[in-house]
């Protein structure tokens, strides 16, 4: 393969879901902050900018139900296109992650080695990934459990509609300070990619930031051979 200026990371599929993400899960701690601190001067102002207690309501539920659909459909996506399941066997945990890891942590904090080499996905991102996942899955769970609590406490006892009440607010609150902190700093506001990633917008990566980034992803594309065996095993593909 001939080298490009910029080659695509991402699909317009795969924007569209992120975008959804991004936008539910932004409405969805907004509205679940201003509950869960609205005796505070912020949960106050968030609470009518949202239009009332009931009209958060609304927003929150609406927005869940959009979140559920997303969740849904990227099940779709990986299991039966033929690009979202060569995309999800690329973000599946390996042991190389945990070496990476390792590795990582010996360059960073000791200073002996070099960076690990990454693929398409770093472990850091596939921790991200995986995150999501499960808190998708605790979030909804949960979500269920206190949107129809009526019907909950005719099966299940108090206490578990309390824990499930704290465990559904610190999630969300947890959510909010990943997303906010650690991925946008991450992904946009580190100095190599500052003031922002173009990557969510146009779905591009230069090459020279495909190299640097992604070392073996970019050995495969331009040697056309799989960068290693578990890569192989994980479907890497060439775009």
């Amino acid at each position: 393969m001939k080298p490009a200026e910029t080659i695509e990371r991402f699909n317009r599929n795969l924007r569209i879901q992120h975008f959804i993400l991004m936008i539910s899960m932004i409405m969805l701690s907004l509205t679940g902050l201003a509950l869960k601190f609205h005796d505070t001067w912020l949960g106050r102002l968030l609470m009518a900018i949202e239009g009332g207690f009931g009209m958060r309501g609304i927003i929150h539920r609406t927005f869940a139900l959009i979140l559920i659909g997303l969740g849904v459909y990227h099940f779709y996506y990986i299991l039966f296109r033929k690009e979202g399941h060569e995309e999800f066997l690329r973000i599946v945990p390996r042991g190389k992650d945990v070496r990476d890891f390792v590795q990582y942590l010996r360059f960073s904090i000791l200073g002996k080695g070099e960076p690990p080499k990454a693929g398409k996905y770093d472990f850091r991102q596939k921790f991200q990934y995986w995150g999501v996942v499960a808190g998708f899955w605790v979030m909804v769970i949960t979500g269920f459990v206190l949107w129809f609590e009526s019907a909950a406490m005719a099966v299940l006892p108090k206490w578990f509609i309390d824990v499930t009440l704290v465990f559904h607010g610190y999630e969300g609150l947890l959510i909010f300070l990943v997303l906010f902190l650690y991925h946008l700093y991450n992904v946009h506001l580190n100095p190599d990619h500052f003031p922002m990633s173009r990557v969510w917008l146009d779905g591009k990566i230069s090459l020279e930031q495909l190299k640097k980034e992604h070392p073996l992803e970019y050995e495969e594309l331009f040697s056309g051979a799989p960068s290693s065996e578990e890569e192989r095993e994980g479907g890497h593909r060439a775009q």
